[in-house]
């Protein structure tokens, strides 16, 4: 286990500003819809939850990357929670003005926030994200990922069908992600952990049929939570989620925050 980071040098306002920040504003209603405090906690674990194997592929400073997951998305305190979606039909224009916007938020944070956390500089781990200059921000970059691409499954399991597409962006990207950085490549296919494996084996009688996904379709509960979904990085995600995050865990993955009107 890790030591906790200290993170008591932030105004208290930092949490407040990041619990406020909705995930996924183009999709109308999401049933169990993340906040970017929700998502930076689980990206944290999940870097945690990787570290042991990812040393075998890549060199990793793995307390930067973990002080890194906890504020990699502090800009959208000023620019807005800016969904991957709409980046990946962006102009190369808008993409640097994009990064314009999220450099000069981050300038502004700092002159706000303490010049160190955890022993690193606060600047500089949030700027390495925006161009992922240096592998803790390319591990990191995979971890967000993840908790994205569990998020959309989560969704469409309560039945949630709309964030199909989203499910469906994440799948091409993590297929994709070795593409974009090489020297991540070997590790995404590795299967060296559940959060990375794509799929499990197939029933014993080699056949899915509709009773494997019948607590599936409708709202999660505490019990539904441990209910095999044949995906092993969902079910690994889900677990990371309660046993990291407790009760509030428990709550982020069960209470239903939006409905279909």
């Amino acid at each position: 286990m890790y030591a906790p980071i200290d993170i008591t040098a932030f105004p208290p306002d930092r949490e407040t500003g990041l619990r406020n920040i909705k995930r996924y504003r183009m999709f109308e209603v999401m049933y169990y819809r993340p906040t970017v405090w929700e998502h930076t906690q689980r990206v944290m674990w999940i870097v945690e939850a990787l570290s042991p194997h990812i040393r075998d592929f890549l060199d990793v400073n793995v307390e930067k990357a973990r002080v890194m997951a906890l504020v990699h998305d502090d800009a959208e305190m000023i620019t807005g929670d800016i969904p991957a979606g709409h980046k990946a039909r962006m102009t190369p224009e808008e993409l640097k003005k994009l990064d314009d916007d999220e450099f000069t938020a981050i300038d502004t944070l700092s002159a706000r926030y303490p010049h160190s956390v955890h022993g690193y500089t606060y600047k500089d781990l949030v700027r390495e994200m925006v161009h992922y200059t240096s592998n803790e921000a390319k591990f990191v970059s995979l971890a967000d990922k993840i908790d994205a691409h569990c998020e959309s499954y989560h969704e469409v399991f309560a039945g949630n069908l709309t964030l199909i597409s989203s499910m469906a962006f994440y799948i091409n990207t993590l297929q994709r992600f070795g593409e974009k950085f090489p020297e991540l490549a070997s590790f995404v296919r590795s299967n060296a952990h559940p959060l990375i494996q794509e799929i499990g084996p197939l029933p014993a009688n080699g056949k899915v049929g509709p009773k494997d996904f019948e607590a599936f379709n409708k709202p999660h509960t505490r019990a539904s939570l441990s209910v095999p979904s044949r995906f092993p990085f969902y079910d690994a995600w889900r677990s990371m989620v309660v046993e990291r995050g407790g009760e509030e865990g428990v709550r982020w993955l069960t209470e239903q925050r939006e409905s279909v009107q």
